[in-house]
Protein backbone atom coordinates (compact mmCIF):
# COMPACT_ATOMS: atom_id res chain seq x y z
CA UNK A 1 0.00 0.00 0.00
CA UNK A 2 2.75 2.51 0.71
CA UNK A 3 4.62 1.95 -2.38
CA UNK A 4 1.31 3.11 -4.20
CA UNK A 5 1.15 5.87 -1.94
CA UNK A 6 4.85 6.85 -2.91
CA UNK A 7 3.97 6.35 -6.31
CA UNK A 8 1.17 9.23 -5.77
CA UNK A 9 3.23 11.40 -4.13
CA UNK A 10 5.54 11.09 -7.20
CA UNK A 11 3.23 12.06 -9.41
CA UNK A 12 1.80 14.96 -7.24
CA UNK A 13 5.41 16.15 -7.13
CA UNK A 14 5.81 16.37 -10.80
CA UNK A 15 2.45 18.41 -11.22
CA UNK A 16 3.80 20.41 -8.29
CA UNK A 17 6.75 21.42 -10.44
CA UNK A 18 5.00 21.50 -13.70
CA UNK A 19 2.68 24.58 -12.14
CA UNK A 20 5.69 25.84 -11.25
CA UNK A 21 6.11 25.84 -7.84
CA UNK A 22 9.29 26.51 -5.54
CA UNK A 23 10.99 23.38 -6.42
CA UNK A 24 12.70 23.18 -2.96
CA UNK A 25 9.48 23.01 -1.03
CA UNK A 26 7.41 20.97 -3.13
CA UNK A 27 10.66 18.22 -2.79
CA UNK A 28 10.35 18.82 1.02
CA UNK A 29 6.95 18.83 1.35
CA UNK A 30 6.48 15.32 -0.28
CA UNK A 31 9.23 13.63 1.05
CA UNK A 32 7.95 14.73 4.38
CA UNK A 33 4.45 13.56 3.48
CA UNK A 34 5.93 10.50 2.46
CA UNK A 35 8.11 10.04 5.70
CA UNK A 36 5.34 10.45 8.32
CA UNK A 37 3.30 8.12 5.88
CA UNK A 38 5.87 5.74 6.19
CA UNK A 39 5.83 6.17 10.35
CA UNK A 40 9.71 7.11 9.09
CA UNK A 41 9.83 10.65 9.29
CA UNK A 42 14.25 10.19 10.02
CA UNK A 43 14.49 8.36 6.69
CA UNK A 44 14.03 11.82 5.28
CA UNK A 45 15.20 14.04 7.97
CA UNK A 46 18.59 11.62 7.35
CA UNK A 47 18.61 12.58 3.91
CA UNK A 48 18.67 16.21 4.69
CA UNK A 49 21.69 15.60 6.75
CA UNK A 50 23.45 13.64 4.13
CA UNK A 51 22.89 15.93 1.55
CA UNK A 52 23.84 19.36 3.62
CA UNK A 53 27.45 16.72 4.34
CA UNK A 54 28.29 16.59 0.48
CA UNK A 55 32.08 16.98 1.33
CA UNK A 56 33.19 16.03 -2.55
CA UNK A 57 29.99 18.08 -3.88
CA UNK A 58 30.17 21.05 -1.80
CA UNK A 59 33.73 22.04 -2.48
CA UNK A 60 33.39 21.63 -5.77
CA UNK A 61 30.22 23.21 -6.46
CA UNK A 62 30.42 26.18 -3.87
CA UNK A 63 34.02 27.01 -5.10
CA UNK A 64 33.37 26.90 -8.69
CA UNK A 65 30.26 29.33 -8.37
CA UNK A 66 32.75 31.77 -6.25
CA UNK A 67 34.87 31.51 -8.88
CA UNK A 68 32.45 32.61 -11.70
CA UNK A 69 31.06 35.23 -9.85
CA UNK A 70 34.86 37.01 -9.38
CA UNK A 71 35.09 36.20 -12.97
CA UNK A 72 31.88 37.97 -13.60
CA UNK A 73 32.86 41.33 -11.18
CA UNK A 74 36.55 41.51 -13.08
CA UNK A 75 35.11 41.04 -17.00
CA UNK A 76 37.22 38.20 -17.58
CA UNK A 77 34.52 35.86 -18.52
CA UNK A 78 33.00 38.64 -21.40
CA UNK A 79 37.20 38.81 -22.53
CA UNK A 80 36.95 35.26 -23.05
CA UNK A 81 33.51 35.35 -24.69
CA UNK A 82 34.46 37.68 -27.03
CA UNK A 83 37.42 36.38 -28.11
CA UNK A 84 35.71 32.91 -28.56
CA UNK A 85 33.22 34.12 -30.24
CA UNK A 86 35.27 36.61 -32.81
CA UNK A 87 35.87 33.47 -35.38
CA UNK A 88 32.37 33.26 -35.72
CA UNK A 89 31.92 36.27 -37.55
CA UNK A 90 33.73 34.91 -40.91
CA UNK A 91 31.79 31.87 -40.65
CA UNK A 92 28.28 33.11 -41.96
CA UNK A 93 26.65 29.17 -42.77
CA UNK A 94 28.25 28.17 -39.45
CA UNK A 95 27.24 30.40 -37.67
CA UNK A 96 24.39 28.87 -35.20
CA UNK A 97 26.50 25.30 -34.79
CA UNK A 98 29.59 27.32 -33.88
CA UNK A 99 27.61 29.23 -31.23
CA UNK A 100 26.83 26.11 -29.57
CA UNK A 101 30.13 24.74 -30.28
CA UNK A 102 31.59 28.05 -28.15
CA UNK A 103 29.38 27.57 -25.73
CA UNK A 104 30.61 24.27 -25.26
CA UNK A 105 33.98 25.69 -24.84
CA UNK A 106 33.58 28.20 -22.67
CA UNK A 107 31.26 25.99 -20.24
CA UNK A 108 34.74 23.77 -19.62
CA UNK A 109 36.16 26.59 -18.31
CA UNK A 110 33.20 27.72 -16.32
CA UNK A 111 31.32 24.71 -15.86
CA UNK A 112 28.12 26.68 -14.28
CA UNK A 113 25.43 26.52 -16.94
CA UNK A 114 23.83 29.67 -15.78
CA UNK A 115 26.55 31.56 -15.14
CA UNK A 116 28.07 30.18 -18.88
CA UNK A 117 24.75 31.15 -20.73
CA UNK A 118 24.94 34.41 -18.66
CA UNK A 119 28.61 35.17 -20.19
CA UNK A 120 28.34 33.71 -23.72
CA UNK A 121 24.89 34.89 -24.61
CA UNK A 122 25.23 38.45 -23.88
CA UNK A 123 28.27 38.26 -26.79
CA UNK A 124 26.68 35.72 -29.00
CA UNK A 125 23.12 36.29 -29.13
CA UNK A 126 23.35 39.77 -29.91
CA UNK A 127 26.32 38.73 -32.49
CA UNK A 128 23.89 36.29 -34.07
CA UNK A 129 20.70 38.79 -34.37
CA UNK A 130 23.10 41.38 -36.03
CA UNK A 131 24.16 38.85 -38.80
CA UNK A 132 20.47 37.86 -39.60
CA UNK A 133 19.67 34.81 -36.85
CA UNK A 134 16.67 34.60 -35.36
CA UNK A 135 16.47 35.63 -31.80
CA UNK A 136 15.28 32.14 -30.55
CA UNK A 137 17.62 30.77 -32.63
CA UNK A 138 20.32 32.45 -31.63
CA UNK A 139 18.98 31.65 -27.48
CA UNK A 140 18.97 27.71 -28.41
CA UNK A 141 22.23 27.57 -30.17
CA UNK A 142 23.44 28.60 -26.90
CA UNK A 143 21.23 26.68 -25.04
CA UNK A 144 22.23 23.77 -27.06
CA UNK A 145 26.05 24.03 -25.39
CA UNK A 146 25.38 24.07 -21.81
CA UNK A 147 26.81 21.00 -21.33
CA UNK A 148 30.86 21.42 -21.65
CA UNK A 149 31.09 21.06 -17.96
CA UNK A 150 31.17 17.63 -18.80
CA UNK A 151 34.91 17.76 -19.41
CA UNK A 152 35.63 19.89 -16.60
CA UNK A 153 37.45 18.66 -13.47
CA UNK A 154 35.61 21.40 -11.80
CA UNK A 155 32.47 19.33 -12.24
CA UNK A 156 31.30 18.34 -9.11
CA UNK A 157 30.12 15.14 -10.41
CA UNK A 158 33.03 13.91 -12.45
CA UNK A 159 34.99 14.54 -8.84
CA UNK A 160 32.24 12.32 -6.84
CA UNK A 161 32.19 9.52 -9.66
CA UNK A 162 35.91 9.21 -8.82
CA UNK A 163 35.18 8.88 -5.84
CA UNK A 164 32.87 6.38 -6.04
CA UNK A 165 35.27 4.09 -8.70
CA UNK A 166 38.80 4.45 -6.41
CA UNK A 167 36.19 2.76 -3.20
CA UNK A 168 34.64 -0.16 -5.51
CA UNK A 169 37.89 -0.78 -7.04
CA UNK A 170 40.00 -0.21 -4.31
CA UNK A 171 42.72 2.23 -6.13
CA UNK A 172 43.07 6.12 -6.74
CA UNK A 173 40.82 7.15 -9.51
CA UNK A 174 41.10 10.82 -10.40
CA UNK A 175 38.62 13.16 -12.23
CA UNK A 176 41.08 13.46 -14.93
CA UNK A 177 40.77 9.89 -15.53
CA UNK A 178 36.95 10.09 -15.41
CA UNK A 179 36.67 12.58 -17.70
CA UNK A 180 39.04 10.81 -20.19
CA UNK A 181 36.62 7.64 -20.03
CA UNK A 182 33.89 9.93 -21.78
CA UNK A 183 35.69 12.14 -24.04
CA UNK A 184 35.36 10.86 -27.21
CA UNK A 185 31.03 10.26 -26.33
CA UNK A 186 31.09 14.23 -25.34
CA UNK A 187 32.53 15.14 -28.44
CA UNK A 188 30.73 12.82 -30.63
CA UNK A 189 27.54 14.54 -28.76
CA UNK A 190 28.37 18.05 -29.20
CA UNK A 191 29.08 17.06 -32.90
CA UNK A 192 25.48 15.39 -33.38
CA UNK A 193 24.07 18.39 -31.35
CA UNK A 194 25.83 21.26 -33.86
CA UNK A 195 24.84 19.08 -37.08
CA UNK A 196 21.36 18.82 -35.90
CA UNK A 197 21.36 22.52 -34.80
CA UNK A 198 22.74 23.07 -38.57
CA UNK A 199 19.45 21.22 -39.84
CA UNK A 200 16.98 22.57 -38.11
CA UNK A 201 18.36 26.26 -39.11
CA UNK A 202 18.87 25.59 -42.61
CA UNK A 203 14.90 23.83 -42.84
CA UNK A 204 13.24 27.15 -41.03
CA UNK A 205 15.53 29.21 -42.37
CA UNK A 206 16.08 31.12 -39.32
CA UNK A 207 18.90 31.14 -39.75
CA UNK A 208 19.13 34.57 -42.20
CA UNK A 209 16.73 37.46 -43.28
CA UNK A 210 15.82 38.56 -39.58
CA UNK A 211 16.20 42.67 -39.56
CA UNK A 212 16.78 44.11 -35.82
CA UNK A 213 14.27 46.55 -35.15
CA UNK A 214 17.47 49.00 -34.03
CA UNK A 215 21.39 48.61 -33.08
CA UNK A 216 19.36 48.89 -29.65
CA UNK A 217 18.19 45.48 -29.48
CA UNK A 218 20.88 43.40 -31.01
CA UNK A 219 22.95 45.20 -28.20
CA UNK A 220 26.55 45.11 -30.63
CA UNK A 221 29.69 47.21 -30.00
CA UNK A 222 33.10 47.15 -30.23
CA UNK A 223 34.79 45.53 -27.61
CA UNK A 224 38.83 45.19 -27.25
CA UNK A 225 39.82 42.14 -25.90
CA UNK A 226 42.42 41.32 -23.21
CA UNK A 227 43.65 37.78 -24.32
CA UNK A 228 45.65 37.67 -21.08
CA UNK A 229 42.27 38.55 -18.97
CA UNK A 230 40.94 36.00 -21.62
CA UNK A 231 42.74 33.40 -20.33
CA UNK A 232 42.48 34.05 -16.52
CA UNK A 233 38.73 32.21 -16.55
CA UNK A 234 40.82 28.73 -17.97
CA UNK A 235 44.04 28.76 -15.83
CA UNK A 236 42.40 26.62 -12.66
CA UNK A 237 40.98 24.10 -15.72
CA UNK A 238 44.84 24.19 -16.85
CA UNK A 239 46.08 23.64 -13.60
CA UNK A 240 44.26 20.25 -12.85
CA UNK A 241 44.87 19.18 -16.28
CA UNK A 242 48.73 19.93 -16.16
CA UNK A 243 48.88 18.54 -12.40
CA UNK A 244 46.91 15.63 -13.29
CA UNK A 245 48.72 14.80 -16.25
CA UNK A 246 52.44 15.58 -15.28
CA UNK A 247 51.91 15.14 -11.51
CA UNK A 248 56.31 14.57 -11.27
CA UNK A 249 57.30 17.10 -13.48
CA UNK A 250 54.48 19.32 -11.45
CA UNK A 251 54.45 18.21 -7.80
CA UNK A 252 52.57 21.76 -6.83
CA UNK A 253 50.04 21.83 -9.19
CA UNK A 254 49.81 18.24 -8.77
CA UNK A 255 48.74 18.55 -4.89
CA UNK A 256 46.45 21.40 -6.17
CA UNK A 257 42.33 20.47 -5.82
CA UNK A 258 39.62 21.90 -7.66
CA UNK A 259 39.00 24.76 -4.52
CA UNK A 260 42.51 25.86 -4.57
CA UNK A 261 42.68 26.46 -8.31
CA UNK A 262 39.71 28.26 -8.37
CA UNK A 263 40.59 30.40 -5.15
CA UNK A 264 44.19 30.94 -6.61
CA UNK A 265 42.16 32.03 -10.14
CA UNK A 266 40.23 34.55 -8.54
CA UNK A 267 43.27 36.26 -7.01
CA UNK A 268 44.83 36.26 -10.10
CA UNK A 269 42.07 37.83 -11.95
CA UNK A 270 41.80 40.70 -9.08
CA UNK A 271 45.35 41.68 -9.21
CA UNK A 272 45.54 41.27 -13.39
CA UNK A 273 42.65 43.63 -14.01
CA UNK A 274 43.38 45.68 -10.58
CA UNK A 275 39.95 45.78 -9.44
CA UNK A 276 38.75 46.01 -5.88
CA UNK A 277 39.40 43.46 -3.86
CA UNK A 278 37.50 44.08 -0.89
CA UNK A 279 35.08 43.76 -3.65
CA UNK A 280 36.28 40.94 -5.06
CA UNK A 281 36.66 39.35 -1.17
CA UNK A 282 32.79 39.89 -1.33
CA UNK A 283 31.99 38.83 -4.24
CA UNK A 284 33.86 35.35 -3.60
CA UNK A 285 31.90 34.38 -0.67
CA UNK A 286 28.41 35.72 -2.64
CA UNK A 287 29.59 32.66 -4.63
CA UNK A 288 30.17 30.92 -2.14
CA UNK A 289 27.05 31.48 -0.65
CA UNK A 290 25.02 30.97 -3.70
CA UNK A 291 26.36 27.58 -4.75
CA UNK A 292 25.34 26.37 -1.44
CA UNK A 293 22.03 28.29 -1.63
CA UNK A 294 20.99 27.79 -5.42
CA UNK A 295 22.58 24.56 -6.17
CA UNK A 296 23.41 22.49 -2.92
CA UNK A 297 19.69 23.66 -1.85
CA UNK A 298 18.00 21.77 -4.42
CA UNK A 299 20.47 18.56 -3.97
CA UNK A 300 19.29 18.54 -0.22
CA UNK A 301 15.87 18.82 -1.00
CA UNK A 302 16.02 16.16 -3.19
CA UNK A 303 18.01 14.03 -0.94
CA UNK A 304 14.96 14.49 1.57
CA UNK A 305 12.86 13.47 -1.38
CA UNK A 306 14.28 10.42 -2.04
CA UNK A 307 14.49 9.69 1.21
CA UNK A 308 11.00 9.78 1.45
CA UNK A 309 10.84 7.35 -1.68
CA UNK A 310 13.08 4.67 -0.15
CA UNK A 311 10.69 4.99 2.93
CA UNK A 312 7.56 4.15 0.94
CA UNK A 313 9.32 1.37 -0.51
CA UNK A 314 8.97 2.93 -3.74
CA UNK A 315 12.88 2.30 -4.63
CA UNK A 316 13.44 -0.77 -3.36
CA UNK A 317 10.38 -2.29 -5.53
CA UNK A 318 12.04 -0.57 -8.22
CA UNK A 319 15.73 -1.78 -7.96
CA UNK A 320 14.17 -4.99 -7.45
CA UNK A 321 12.09 -4.95 -10.59
CA UNK A 322 15.70 -3.55 -12.11
CA UNK A 323 17.74 -6.83 -11.13
CA UNK A 324 15.82 -9.10 -13.11
CA UNK A 325 16.13 -7.35 -16.08
CA UNK A 326 19.27 -6.02 -16.80
CA UNK A 327 18.07 -4.14 -19.88
CA UNK A 328 15.59 -2.44 -17.81
CA UNK A 329 18.46 -0.93 -15.81
CA UNK A 330 21.09 -0.24 -18.34
CA UNK A 331 17.58 2.38 -19.69
CA UNK A 332 16.97 3.37 -16.57
CA UNK A 333 20.51 4.38 -15.99
CA UNK A 334 20.12 6.99 -18.73
CA UNK A 335 16.90 7.94 -18.62
CA UNK A 336 16.10 7.92 -14.93
CA UNK A 337 18.28 11.20 -13.81
CA UNK A 338 16.75 12.56 -16.87
CA UNK A 339 13.42 12.30 -15.82
CA UNK A 340 14.19 12.94 -12.41
CA UNK A 341 15.94 16.26 -13.32
CA UNK A 342 12.45 17.02 -15.08
CA UNK A 343 10.54 16.77 -11.67
CA UNK A 344 13.31 18.57 -9.30
CA UNK A 345 14.45 20.98 -11.55
CA UNK A 346 18.08 19.86 -11.20
CA UNK A 347 20.46 17.81 -12.96
CA UNK A 348 23.27 17.64 -10.20
CA UNK A 349 20.62 16.86 -7.83
CA UNK A 350 19.11 13.95 -10.33
CA UNK A 351 22.36 12.67 -10.56
CA UNK A 352 23.40 13.07 -7.14
CA UNK A 353 19.91 10.74 -6.43
CA UNK A 354 20.90 7.79 -9.17
CA UNK A 355 24.49 7.71 -7.96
Amino acid sequence: MLVYFGLFMLILTIVGMVMRYESRLVLIVSGLCMGIAAMDPMAVLTGMSKGMLRGNMILCICSVMAFAFVMRYTGCDKHLSHAVAKPLRYVRLFLVPGATIVTFLVQIALPSAAGTSAAIGAVVIPLLMSMGVHPAMAGAAVLAGTYGDLLSPGLAHNVYVADIASKALNQNIGAIQVIGYHTSAAFISLAVVATAMLIITLVTGEGKGYVPESDKETGVQDFKVNYFYALIPIMPIAALVLGACFPKELPFLAKLKVEHTMLLGAIIGIIATRKNPGQGSKEFFKGLGHGYGEIMGIIIAAAMFVGGLKATGLIDSAIAMMKGASNVATLAAGIGPWALAVVCGSGNAATQAFN
